[in-house]
């Protein structure tokens, strides 16, 4: 059987054990690149995921004990390690750390708005602590992801419940869906734009397919006119007419019309004189 346990409180590992019935909520050892650490049982795996680990046995009451006294500890190592920051001369901001089980390795995640060298200092702390230190940089969308909070939908925010893997959320996504680019509605919790951007991609692309461009010449019933706005949800568009009267009018009645949009610009600029 496949198990999806954690890695400390920031990653997950995805563990084959035998099927001696071990379930959601258990504590096991497993082994590891570098020894052996101690996960909680997230969810049993389809066979189909690729086995990064192997078991090694299920955590008995001491092990979880010793799990407590570890967690006590990543506290104080991280004060320490802080407390080392000016005389390395780092700007990093941690946000959590994780002794491996068997001591074997701490590695600790930090923010940063730039690549530190923190070489010298990881390599102090491993002569002092007598084990691997390393550090590892996450992006905002990672911490943001540690933390049950809600978005501007007033539901918990997609990264704290599900997702595991960030999409590029790109600027195009805010013109695809004809967003203004910096608006707050469009940015997370995190201060980047928010992932359920990518949700609607597929749908305001299929769309945009129907409609005519903005600034495109069509025809409707009360005549000729150009697009100057467009809602992709309702199937609507604004027309403005060469008489500068304004409607609303639905995909369905509108006919794109071939002719040069340059003769109906010019009866626009007329009608305003």
């Amino acid at each position: 059987m496949l198990l999806k346990v954690t890695y400390g409180d920031r990653e997950t590992r995805v563990v084959k054990a035998p099927d001696i019935g071990i379930s959601k909520g258990d504590y096991i050892v497993y082994k590891t690149e570098s020894g052996k650490d101690i996960g909680y049982v997230l969810k049993i795996l389809p066979q189909s995921h690729i086995v990064s680990y192997r078991f090694a046995s299920v955590a008995t009451k001491e092990d979880k004990e010793k799990m407590k006294a570890l967690k006590k500890e990543e506290v104080e190592k991280t004060k320490e390690c802080i407390a080392l920051l000016p005389e390395y001369n780092l700007q990093m901001k941690f946000v959590g750390c994780h002794i491996q089980f068997d001591v074997k390795k701490i590695k600790f995640y930090f923010l940063a708005d730039t690549k530190p060298d923190y070489r010298l200092l990881a390599k102090y702390l491993s002569k002092k602590w007598n084990t691997k230190v390393v550090f590892q940089q996450i992006g905002a969308r990672d911490y943001a992801k540690s933390f049950p909070e809600y978005g501007v939908c007033g539901m918990r925010t997609c990264c704290s419940q599900f997702l595991n893997n960030f999409e590029s959320i790109t600027t195009n996504l805010l013109r695809l869906q004809e967003l203004a680019c910096g608006t707050d509605k469009a940015t997370g919790v995190c201060g980047k734009l928010m992932c359920c951007l990518k949700y609607e991609e597929k749908f305001y692309k299929e769309q945009a397919k129907k409609f005519p461009a903005v600034g495109s010449l069509v025809n409707t019933e009360k005549g000729e006119g150009i697009i100057i706005d467009r809602n992709l949800i309702t199937e609507t568009a604004t027309v403005k007419y060469p008489d500068g009267g304004k409607l609303q009018v639905h995909l369905e009645e509108i006919q794109p019309v071939s002719k040069p949009p340059m003769l109906i610009l010019e009866k626009m600029l007329l009608g305003r004189r």
